[in-house]
């Protein structure tokens, strides 16, 4: 504190009033902390240096007046330093990983960072971080923070920002006006740009995340498919149904394919009869979306979290219908999906040969998964939740003896290892993932003489890997490319299952040509299991046509 007043009164010529630092800041954060945004807007308006230059220079002063604009309003002491502090530490953490990953800070983005767990954060953390913010954020925050700035009485200060606030909207209007055409072009081509406005745009989505739950309060629990059930239509020897759902993690499909990709990635479910769906999308570019979208009642198209969050899911009628349901955790959670059902989580499975520091490889999904099986009866529903290809960190998703592509990118800065290391990385995940499917199905056909099993695995959405220098995943729907969205869907099912479900394999196989959703699952299910429930569509169920053919003889 001594220091801060020694540096303050050796410095009285430079004490500035707070118009002027608030401007000098806006200048600062444009400048430094913008970088994707600068780099997305000279792609879609094709700004260089000799072209549109003019354009260029307008988009940059009508960000900083509208930086002015949002910081003005702070403008009084015991408030404006702390503000602008925060404002550049955030923005420094922000820039760093949208400038490293791609990525972009939405309410999707921070929902899926607070549900997240420790092991996850981990992975991003490195020395370039720390660096980072420090130069970029703390560093000028203290600046700012020894800086004498000059207030006035509250009235005077009062009008002062009203006018440093009425003076950057109007440089707003003039620069917007000065390139008008330019601005409603580029604006109404590419939406997606303000996304990339850092800090601001992360604020925007964490005050409409935080109102949303807000204004969700404590809201009672809106039952879904109480009326369902399941008709008595096998024969009186007909065995107890077991469908094993794998929710594999961060796994795009073209990597994790049979046919279309040039590595064998999924040498062992190559071997089984599996039927491989090829267009198949998912809900959502992050887990906290993804995952309970796929469970619930609504489609993408409509999917409200917030009411997804309070109303019961696929579980809950799958559990009205009397089908006892488990799900096992090797993740950072099933984000409240299995909250009314049995759940058995990894971290409580201390088992060595399985686990180390990083946490536990998704083999641990099946232990004693065996034992649970012969300690059941009726028809079951279990679900294994992969750790699978999360990242950046590939490399410890796998044990060693699944390091067949080399070398592999062995970093949690993806970019600064080749794309190909990186590749090799991801790949040898994928085929780690093949080994446990592989686990899976050998404990279902040890259960032969017990159940008709059906296997199904879905990834809950893709990942970028340095394509057009985007890495990981959770970019906003509407701009999220092909490989965050494009999702492996195989399905498995033994002969007793087939045949009590009226299921052809040459049918079922025909409507993998089709393009499906993750949608398609909630239905899917009922469907295999027989389930009668009004909340059930016949028209969005994958192997509907398969049993109607199967009845019709057509």
């Amino acid at each position: 504190m001594l220091a801060g007043k020694s540096f303050a009164h050796r410095l009285p010529r430079l004490r500035v009033t707070t118009p002027m630092l608030a401007v000098v800041v806006a200048l600062f954060l444009v400048s430094t902390g913008n970088n994707s945004f600068w780099s997305a807007t000279a792609s879609a308006a094709e700004i260089s240096w000799r072209e549109n230059f003019r354009f260029a220079v307008a988009i940059f002063v009508m960000l900083v007046a509208a930086f002015t604009l949002v910081i003005a309003p702070f403008g009084f002491r015991f408030l404006f330093k702390p503000v602008i502090s925060g404002l550049l530490i955030l923005a420094a953490v922000n820039s760093y990983f949208m400038d490293t990953y791609g990525v972009v800070i939405d309410a999707g983005m921070l929902r899926n960072t607070i549900e997240t767990d420790p092991s996850e954060v981990d992975g991003l953390l490195s020395p370039v971080l720390f660096w980072h913010v420090l130069g970029a954020g703390v560093l000028p925050a203290l600046v700012v923070y020894w800086l004498p700035v000059r207030y006035a009485t509250f009235p005077k200060q009062l009008g002062r920002q009203l006018l440093t606030m009425t003076l950057a909207l109007g440089v707003v209007g003039a620069a917007l006006y000065s390139h008008y055409k330019e601005f409603s072009l580029v604006g109404r081509e590419n939406r997606s740009l303000r996304y990339l406005i850092n800090p601001t745009y992360s604020i925007y989505a964490a005050g409409k995340l935080l109102a949303a739950e807000l204004s969700a309060g404590e809201v009672a629990l809106r039952p879904l498919g109480r009326d369902a059930y399941q008709p008595p239509d096998r024969s009186p020897d007909g065995k107890p149904r077991l469908v094993v759902f794998v929710l594999g993690e961060t796994v795009r499909a073209h990597n994790a394919t049979f046919e279309g990709y040039e590595r064998k990635t999924m040498p062992l479910m190559a071997q089984e009869e599996i039927v491989s769906f090829d267009s198949v999308y998912s809900c959502g570019t992050a887990t906290a979306v993804s995952l309970p979208c796929m469970f619930s009642r609504q489609n993408r198209s409509s999917y409200d979290e917030f009411a997804s969050d309070n109303r019961e899911n696929l579980l809950d009628v799958l559990k009205h219908a009397g089908i006892r349901v488990l799900w096992r955790e090797n993740n950072s959670g099933c984000k409240g999906v299995c909250a009314r059902v049995k759940t058995q989580n990894t971290t409580q499975m201390t088992v060595p040969t399985y686990c180390n520091t990083d946490g536990c490889f998704d083999e641990i999904l099946l232990y004693q998964l065996d034992k649970w099986l012969s300690e059941s009866q009726g028809d079951t529903f279990v679900v294994l939740h992969q750790q699978g290809n999360h990242g950046p960190e590939y490399y410890k998703r796998y044990p060693p003896e699944f390091r067949k592509f080399r070398p592999e990118c062995r970093s949690n800065r993806p970019q600064d290892c080749s794309r190909q290391d990186l590749i090799n990385a991801y790949d040898n995940a994928i085929l780690y993932t093949d080994f446990v499917l592989s686990q899976v199905l050998k404990v279902l056909k040890s259960k032969s003489d017990r159940y008709a099993s059906a296997m199904i695995y879905m990834s809950d959405h893709g990942e970028s890997l340095g394509e057009s220098g985007i890495y990981l995943h959770g970019l906003p729907y509407l701009i999220a490319p092909h490989e965050q969205t494009h999702v492996p869907l195989m399905v498995w099912t033994s002969f007793d299952f087939r045949s009590e479900r009226g299921l052809e394999r040459k049918c079922m196989r025909q409507m993998s040509d089709d393009e499906y959703s993750q949608d398609n699952l909630f239905d899917t299910v009922l469907g295999l299991f027989a389930v009668q429930t009004q909340v059930y569509r016949p028209g969005q169920d994958i192997f509907a046509a398969c049993r109607a053919i199967a009845l019709t003889g057509r």
